[in-house]
């Protein structure tokens, strides 16, 4: 009898334990980030060739120039550029806040860079990027088949590197329309400031982010921050060196996970 009452207590306990195990198991489940977006897109679009607004240019705006990626140099490098408004911030109830980018080259013959810009509505203006070069760095480069240079019509220098209005490349536009000529206005006030706020990284476990080199034309990555104040939108910034010809296209899918 007293055998039988302590094999009983043993499994009583197993099940116990395994409860609790099958618990925390189900509990992280559900807290990691959402890798499949299950198509509720904040953006699906497709950009080509004239979607390119600026350019050429070697540098990323801030409040002083930055490469367009590590190493780079800011006079001479070639890049033509469009912002495309992810029209998404992050889901705050997440436990990993980011906003999910799914993107699809055809037709990449150089290197295409992404980097990323947070938008507050209140505050008059974009003050919020990731670190191009350095500690802290963080940015995603997808190296196409190399080319000739092109040189695109249609496209203009940007006015300024900080304190400029820049223009998106979606077919509808700003999200927010605050100045009232469809642009987002950059402003950066002193150097350092809103550096190392937003983030571009392959695993929002990873917040800090981390720089990317890949040959894969489609992928993911994630763009999130890590600062006080929450971001009420999301601009990505979309520089491509090297041949771009009329088969060039780029399909950019947001989603919030």
């Amino acid at each position: 009898m007293q055998f039988k009452v302590k094999l009983a207590s043993a499994l009583i306990v197993l099940v116990l334990i395994v409860g609790v195990v099958i618990g925390i198991q189900y509990y992280v489940a559900s807290r990691e980030p959402n890798i499949s977006s299950g198509g509720n897109y904040s953006l699906d679009e497709t950009f080509t060739v004239n979607s390119f607004v600026y350019g050429p240019q070697g540098w990323v705006p801030y409040n002083s120039k930055l490469p367009m990626q590590p190493g780079g140099n800011v006079e001479t490098d070639a890049y033509y550029v469009m912002f495309v408004d992810l029209n998404a911030t992050s889901n705050l109830n997440s436990t990993f806040p980011s906003v999910r980018v799914d993107y699809a080259f055809s037709g990449l013959r150089g290197t295409a860079a992404f980097h990323v810009y947070g938008y507050i509505h209140t505050n008059g203006g974009i003050s919020w990027t990731n670190r191009v070069d350095g500690l802290g760095a963080n940015g995603w480069y997808v190296v196409g088949n190399a080319g000739v240079s092109s040189a695109l019509s249609g496209v203009q220098q940007l006015g300024d590197f900080n304190h400029v209005y820049v223009k998106v490349s979606n077919k509808n536009g700003a999200t927010y329309n605050d100045f009232g000529n469809v642009t987002y206005f950059m402003k950066f006030e002193k150097a350092g400031g809103g550096l190392n706020t937003m983030h571009i990284t392959s695993n929002p476990r990873n917040p800090s982010g981390e720089v990317t080199y890949t040959a894969n034309a489609t992928g993911t990555f994630y763009a999130d921050f890590t600062g006080d104040r929450v971001q009420d939108d999301i601009i990505l910034l979309v520089a491509v060196n090297g041949e771009i010809g009329d088969d060039f296209s780029l399909n950019l899918k947001s989603s919030v996970p």
